[in-house]
């Protein structure tokens, strides 16, 4: 069953990091992801590789700052590779309202195909991964599929965790483990390598 969201989408803006909204942001972002999983924003807005990420801020009427995402792109591909809703609007559909935001944006922008990852939940998880999050895995995996993202059957070993990646049906049989490897080696910071599972 889809999830019904409340928020009117003429009522949600998705633009790029403005300096001003700098410090909420970085606060959100850095209080969503574990160290382990972040990489600095300034190495995505300033850094080598910038001109693949986009840094783009969810905004409603009330909230300038409701929520993150950050997506990467290489060749055909573009990976959700941050999303984050303010602690406070967590629960009231903005996330779910924003997916195919986000990715009719990137089919606009750059067209190509569109996918995200996720720790695997369990029992999946393989034994080198301690899952020890494994109510959140279950929760964010339900999460995407009840916004309609399904199995790529796409997985691999990487910040020390089982990953699986997540698409929407029309893009999901595009998505390979050799695109997104691709993908981590031309846009993340060396020492970020993907094992496939």
């Amino acid at each position: 069953v889809q999830w019904e969201h409340p928020y009117n989408m003429m009522n949600i803006q998705i633009f790029p990091l403005r300096y001003a909204d700098r410090p909420t942001y970085e606060a959100l972002y850095t209080s969503s992801f574990p160290a382990s999983e972040r990489k600095e924003l300034d190495y995505m807005l300033t850094g080598d590789n910038a001109a693949a990420y986009e840094v783009l801020v969810i905004s409603t009427p009330d909230s300038p700052v409701a929520g993150m995402g950050i997506t990467g792109t290489h060749g055909d591909l573009t990976m959700l590779d941050y999303l984050a809703i303010s602690p406070d609007l967590r629960g009231q559909g903005l996330g779910h309202a924003v997916l195919p935001m986000i990715r009719d944006r990137v089919k606009e922008r750059m067209g190509g195909h569109f996918f995200l990852e996720i720790e695997t939940p369990p029992p999946l998880c393989i034994p080198r991964d301690p899952c020890t999050n494994a109510e959140q895995r279950v929760r964010r995996k339900a999460f995407y599929a009840s916004a309609g993202m399904v199995e790529t059957g796409v997985r691999a070993f990487i910040y020390g965790n089982d990953m699986e990646l997540l698409a929407f049906p029309e893009d999901a049989e595009a998505i390979t483990f050799a695109g997104y490897d691709a993908l981590l080696k031309a846009t993340f910071p060396k020492g970020m390598e993907a094992e496939r599972i």
